[in-house]
């Protein structure tokens, strides 16, 4: 082999080792800055009210009616929600519901924007009760970037100024580098208890120290009822506990408070 061929060859090995190496750099690169996707079933039902008025700026030509609608509600894996809309709809004698963008907003973390679909189910005499698809096409805060989709029921009656009833979404929301906190938090001091109520009392008072303790959150209040201090009548009584987190979930615990009386 002559030197000019060693050197040609020593190039070309060259060439192939850079490209190599680049080619993992690449896929190192993705490795690491690709952000895994966090993923939560949305399972949320929304307690909301609808109040008819003019029609805003960009409406559907063909709406007649137009409905600010607001619900708000907690949703597991989310935390405290709240909804923002306009409801279009055609009146006539089939009533015909317009796409529309959802905003919810959750308490401290950010907002979802939704994209939902004009109805196209068959003909209703009423818009009041219906499903549609709906997109997640963006979010902000720690929502930066979500994704999904699914189907919201729309379940009203009417009211004096508007309607009411639920919206409820169902469908999955995906977010890049967001682990969802589906985990309730824990419950000690749960545990039942005997007392004696003083010599001819039909009741004695009581006090119990249950507290809560959340993964994400920490230390959280646990509520109790009747609560700790409470008077007792004589016999079984049963205390109920729950404890929620900032990301709606709730966590029920129950023990028994027996008081007998004093011989």
């Amino acid at each position: 082999m002559t030197g000019n061929e060693t050197r040609r060859l020593a190039l070309a090995v060259l060439a192939t080792a850079l490209a190599v190496a680049a080619t993992v750099q690449v896929a190192s690169g993705v490795a690491k800055t690709g952000a895994t996707m966090g993923s939560l079933t949305i399972e949320a039902v929304l307690a909301m009210t609808s109040r008819p008025g003019q029609c805003p700026p960009g409406s559907p030509p063909a709406a007649d009616l137009c409905a600010a609608r607001r619900g708000s509600g907690t949703v597991r894996g989310l935390g405290a929600v709240s909804e923002t809309y306009t409801f279009f709809v055609q009146e006539g004698d089939c009533d015909g519901v317009f796409e529309t963008t959802v905003r919810l907003e959750v308490a401290g973390k950010g907002e979802l924007q939704l994209a939902v679909d004009r109805y196209r189910g068959e003909c209703i005499s009423s818009a009041l009760n219906l499903s549609r698809a709906f997109t997640i096409t963006d979010g902000s805060g720690i929502y930066a970037g979500a994704s999904g989709g699914g189907t919201v029921s729309h379940r009203a009656t009417p009211t004096s100024n508007g309607s009411g009833g639920t919206d409820t979404w169902a469908g999955t929301l995906s977010v890049p580098g967001l682990e969802f906190d589906v985990t309730p938090p824990t419950l000690s001091g749960t545990s039942s208890k005997t007392v004696r109520a003083p010599k001819g009392a039909k009741r004695a008072r009581v006090t119990y120290d249950v507290t809560a303790n959340d993964e994400v959150d920490g230390v959280v209040p646990a509520l109790c009822q009747p609560r700790s201090g409470s008077r007792f009548t004589l016999g079984r009584t049963r205390v109920t506990c729950t404890a929620a987190d900032t990301s709606g979930n709730t966590r029920t615990a129950r023990f028994t408070i027996t008081v007998r009386p004093r011989r």
